[in-house]
């Protein structure tokens, strides 16, 4: 399945200025080209970061957020230009050893509680 199915799914519609209308009908055939025929819903859920529950009440009848709109919107742009398609979100660090250094930071200040302060 090549990037064809782009056009398949027709324009996308647009509310107001900045919102961008995707139907669970245009979110399910982009799913489908991007994460392909089988598992697209819980690879998209994965893709998004959310719960495949969510992607499941989109199509019950809740409208799609703006956000996944744009997201979806943008992948089918990247894979498009250049053949690549969405994976995982990067999984957080696991231990404190792998977060990255904070400089110019100061060390929060701890305050007295209400107890220490009547003593």
């Amino acid at each position: 399945m090549g990037p064809g199915f782009l056009r398949e799914a027709g324009p996308l519609s647009f509310m107001g200025k900045d919102s961008l209308l995707l139907t669970s009908e245009d979110l399910r055939r982009a799913a489908i080209g991007l994460f392909g025929e089988r598992g697209w819903m819980s690879r998209l859920a994965e893709a998004l970061g959310v719960d495949r529950s969510s992607v499941s009440r989109w199509f019950a009848g809740l409208p799609v957020p703006g956000p996944v709109a744009a997201a979806v919107t943008a992948w089918q742009e990247i894979y498009r230009l250049t053949g690549k398609r969405p994976g995982p979100l990067p999984s957080p660090p696991a231990t404190p050893q792998e977060l990255p250094e904070r400089r110019g930071r100061r060390p929060r200040r701890s305050y007295a509680s209400q107890a220490e302060i009547k003593r």
